[in-house]
């Protein structure tokens, strides 16, 4: 099992995973930070904030291995009269 982190990136802002959480393989990790995204996504469409949610992983020696990206987009489309 390898360790991984998930920073949150809220604006300029970047929230460290300082406890981080381990994961089977590099996919797992990916999915589990998929997972968290959609999670917080559901939370922040709730409050009517539809701001990407952007989550930063590094593995244990620190280095970032990916970005997961979880995009909301709300259209209203009035009818025509």
């Amino acid at each position: 099992m390898a360790r991984y982190y998930l920073d949150i990136r809220n604006g300029e802002k970047l929230l460290h995973d300082d406890e981080g959480s381990e994961f089977d393989s590099l996919d797992a990790a990916m999915q589990g930070a998929a997972r968290s995204a959609a999670e917080i996504g559901t939370g922040r469409l709730a409050k009517g904030d539809t701001n990407d949610v952007v989550i930063e992983v590094r593995d244990e020696g620190g280095q970032r291995v990916f970005t997961v990206t979880a995009s909301m987009k709300i259209e209203r489309h009035i009818p025509q009269p």
